[in-house]
């Protein structure tokens, strides 16, 4: 009995580690016009199950606050879709942009009914700029018949509509319907598309008869139907124009990389020696130093911390430009990180330089360590002597030849007689 008992807490405690590497806390706000939550019980009870402490406000309530004496209340916030121009009279755009670079994470999800300003003002500062109310995203070729045959707003979308290269969605995708907006995207290179608009679908004005295809919001591939964003403080946005698109069992991954329980990294540990394992506190590097480098990565898969296996980390020795920028390899699996390392013979040339590791990738936390020393020149003792190099030998010849002639020449000025010299002149 006590095996069994112990056996049930154990699988209690697997399940509740299998959430995000941060703050469980999540503030959800919706409109009970808009949105009835009876609907999304399945995205909210996955919630409770993976221990989200979750805080379910609706639009009106003047009790909403991200802040508590300057102090984050939640470290994940989700936005259903909200006819209303404000959110409770504390959250504005400015309030939600400052609770994102204070690493907070938010998700976003409007209709073309639906899409408050202050969440508008947000998202248009991260680059993504949504199509205005009471505008529909409709494609007279690719629709569901079965649900749209006359309104064509119901678009049968594919895996050919999935865009984020496996960063966010890591399972096989089938087709899925879309009925939402469409969103046009800035060129920032933290943003991330993740759902592309098939390309004969349009954006609508649905109060207006009179359409212009070139008025229209977006216009095939340029338009997007979910955008992750990624601050370099690692904090996560995701921005979806459907709301029905959460009961797809692909938008789960949508939430769990927002909400930080996918791609998350660390760095455990970051090394640098010479060669011989000397540090640098003991002997401080000098130019053209062997030096070896090593840092340690792991990644969050859900429930623990794990190896992170890649092929493209890189280290750059830096004084104001790369003097080297070097390829990172496997050495060793230690504990939850995988240690990566290369050794390399420092410049020539003095300064202080930093051995940086930049890492970004899309959908990856960011990585950047930075390791700042000086790097001497040689001590007076320390040059290479004159046979030590190469070139001098020949100068260093010429100076040995000339001694050595100047020697006899000098033990033969003065062992040679007067007489040796007269009988010389004579025979002449």
């Amino acid at each position: 009995m006590l095996y069994f008992k112990g056996l049930i807490l154990l699988v209690i405690a697997t399940v509740s580690l299998a959430v995000s590497v941060l703050d469980p806390a999540t503030l959800i706000i919706y409109d009970p016009k808009l949105t009835n939550l009876d609907d999304y019980s399945k995205l909210i009870d996955n919630l409770k199950k993976q221990s989200y402490k979750l805080t379910i406000k609706q639009i009106d309530d003047e009790s909403i606050k991200l802040y508590k004496n300057d102090e984050k209340l939640y470290q994940n916030v989700l936005i259903f879709p909200t006819k209303t121009r404000t959110i409770g009279s504390d959250i504005t755009g400015f309030k939600l942009l400052e609770f994102f670079n204070d690493g907070g994470d938010v998700f976003i999800i409007s209709n073309p009914n639906g899409l408050s300003e202050s969440v508008r003002t947000f998202i248009n500062q991260l680059g993504i700029f949504p199509s205005p109310r009471n505008h529909q995203l409709l494609d007279h070729f690719v629709y569901d018949e079965t649900k749209a045959f006359e309104s064509h707003d119901v678009l049968k979308l594919n895996e050919s509509n999935i865009v984020d290269q496996g960063a966010i969605i890591k399972n096989k995708v089938d087709s899925f319907n879309y009925k939402g907006s469409s969103a046009l995207l800035g060129n920032g290179r933290l943003l991330i598309p993740v759902v592309q608009a098939p390309t004969t679908s349009f954006v609508k004005d649905l109060k207006n008869d009179d359409f212009v295809l070139e008025n229209s919001w977006t216009v095939g591939t340029q338009g997007y139907l979910a955008v992750g964003f990624q601050g370099m403080n690692n904090a996560r946005a995701f921005w979806i124009g459907d709301e029905d698109l959460l009961n797809e069992d692909f938008a789960q991954d949508f939430i769990k990389w927002t909400f930080q329980e996918t791609g998350v990294l660390k760095v455990t540990s970051v090394e640098h020696s010479h060669l011989d394992g000397r540090s640098y506190e003991e002997t401080p590097y000098k130019i053209k130093d062997d030096v070896i480098y090593k840092i340690g990565v792991s990644e969050w898969d859900g429930s623990k911390w794990v190896p992170f296996i890649t092929d493209d980390l890189q280290v750059e020795i830096k004084l104001l430009d790369p003097y080297h920028r070097l390829n990172l390899k496997p050495i060793l699996t230690q504990g939850e990180s995988t240690i990566y390392g290369v050794e390399f013979k420092l410049p020539d040339h003095h300064g202080v330089f930093s051995f940086h590791t930049n890492y970004r990738r899309s959908g990856k936390s960011f990585i950047d360590e930075k390791n700042t020393l000086a790097i001497r020149h040689l001590a007076n003792d320390e040059y290479p002597r004159s046979w030590d190099i190469t070139n001098s030998w020949v100068y260093i010849t010429s100076a040995v030849v000339v001694f050595i002639a100047w020697v006899f020449f000098v033990v033969f000025f003065i062992y040679s007689t007067d007489e040796t010299l007269v009988e010389a002149k004579k025979e002449k």
